[in-house]
């Protein structure tokens, strides 16, 4: 796959992806970057209260692989916890409040389509801010 085709597609995924999650939050915002075997996911939330489940694309050509992820998780008001899970049982979770960030690594294992899950739950949050620093292993 040529590299402009590889970004019309995380394009499109991200765009799928928060018109998805308005329903849950609202100013959803997702951004993908690639830089050859490594790269960033970035999901931000304007409003974010409630439960809220999505898929995070990885890498479309990275169907079942392993990544090593360090993820933070920040919120300026209220308090979020955010659970990241892939295949192989692979989960790192990250609990955020007002003025006390998260930081975590671990490995993640992507599905068939080269995605993880994210699922949120949040009390009143506001600005939430979850990057997603990735390498292939």
């Amino acid at each position: 796959m040529t590299p402009q085709k590889r970004t019309i597609h995380l394009l499109l995924a991200a765009s799928i992806l928060a018109l998805s999650a308005l329903a849950c939050s609202s100013g959803y915002q997702t951004t993908s970057k690639l830089f050859g075997n490594s790269g960033e996911v970035r999901v931000r939330m304007k409003d974010a209260d409630g439960s809220n489940s999505t898929s995070l694309e990885i890498n479309e050509d990275w169907s079942r692989e392993r990544v090593n992820a360090a993820v933070t998780l920040s919120v300026e008001a209220g308090s979020c916890r955010a659970t990241l899970s892939g295949g192989d049982h692979t989960v790192i979770t990250l609990n955020a409040s007002q003025g006390s960030s998260a930081q975590a690594n671990g490995d993640l294992v992507t599905d068939s389509f080269g995605d993880i899950n994210l699922q949120t739950d949040c009390q009143g949050g506001q600005n939430l801010d979850l990057v997603v620093s990735f390498t292939l292993k």
